[in-house]
């Protein structure tokens, strides 16, 4: 199925800028993995929520 193959290719991709954003592997699996309303949590929102002085964990349960 290619679709699945690039979908999973696109979540490692995800995961792997989650994790230099400083999420451990799971929490950046999850994220990665996360849709809201059939759209993936973006790299670049989480950024700019970190850059805000949100926390990870404040992050995390606002964004899972």
């Amino acid at each position: 199925m290619p679709g699945s193959s690039t979908q999973s290719t696109v979540e490692q991709e995800r995961a792997m800028a989650l994790l230099a954003l400083g999420f451990d592997a799971t929490q950046a699996c999850l994220l990665a993995a996360t849709r809201d309303g059939g759209r993936h949590v973006e790299t670049d929102e989480v950024q700019r929520m970190l850059a805000a002085g949100c926390t990870h964990e404040t992050a995390l349960r606002i964004l899972l």
